[in-house]
């Protein structure tokens, strides 16, 4: 028996797009659907996909539910394939149901229905439409992975934590001191001097005020 799903056109789909918030919960369903099969913590779930949005999907699901993704080889080795499932003890595995490498297609499903021939513990298969062709099925066993997640996203449902507790810096004020100033430093005293400058009477006192002031102070140029 076969059913047909897929979605794009065998020259290639546009890529599947996802915001960090709905990604955050595709993560969250598909944890929930592998859990309500029975994969908990500890467990190993192998999967059998190219590089695509979905197995990103299922790697931050394994991480939530504290189980181990088990990569499969795509190709021609339907007995490593099997050797690697019963070793892992799962019994769920997922897989795309085709998909495309070195520019052909290869039939993805249909390889591993051959490998899990021999994996009498494997129960449910989740098969993840990426071309769109006929795909061998095994009823109460298979299922498609989006309909078992449900409805697709909406691309305004918003996310329901926050992305950071921390607060965005406000306007910056400019200092009023921080300011280009022209004038010459040499006519103004200096902070730790209580007359105008050495040479200069002060406004008031006398010659002897001057004698004992400048004995007292000693200049720089004072022996």
């Amino acid at each position: 028996m076969s059913e047909q799903r897929g979605r794009g056109s065998e020259s290639g789909a546009p890529a599947d797009v996802l915001s960090h918030a709905q990604l955050l919960r595709q993560s969250d369903r598909a944890a929930e659907v592998l859990s309500g099969l029975g994969v908990g913590a500890g467990d190993t779930v192998p999967v059998l996909l190219p590089m695509s949005l979905e197995s990103v999907v299922v790697t931050l699901a394994c991480l939530r539910l504290s189980a181990t993704r088990l990569t499969l080889p795509l190709g021609s080795h339907h007995a490593v394939i099997r050797d690697r499932v019963n070793d892992s003890r799962a019994t769920v595995v997922l897989t795309a149901d085709a998909c495309r490498l070195d520019g052909q297609v290869h039939a993805v499903k249909s390889g591993l229905d051959r490998a899990l021939a021999g994996c009498p513990a494997v129960r449910d298969v989740l098969v993840i439409g990426q071309l769109p062709r006929p795909v061998p099925w095994v009823p109460g066993r298979d299922r498609w992975w989006h309909e078992t997640l449900g409805p697709p996203l909406s691309p305004d449902r918003p996310y329901p934590g926050t992305m950071s507790d921390t607060a965005r810096p406000g306007p910056s004020t400019p200092d009023p001191l921080a300011r280009l100033v022209f004038d010459d430093p040499l006519e103004r005293g200096s902070a730790d001097d209580a007359d105008h400058g050495w040479g200069e009477s002060p406004a008031e006192g006398s010659g002897a005020g001057d004698l004992a002031r400048f004995l007292s102070e000693k200049p720089p140029h004072h022996l």
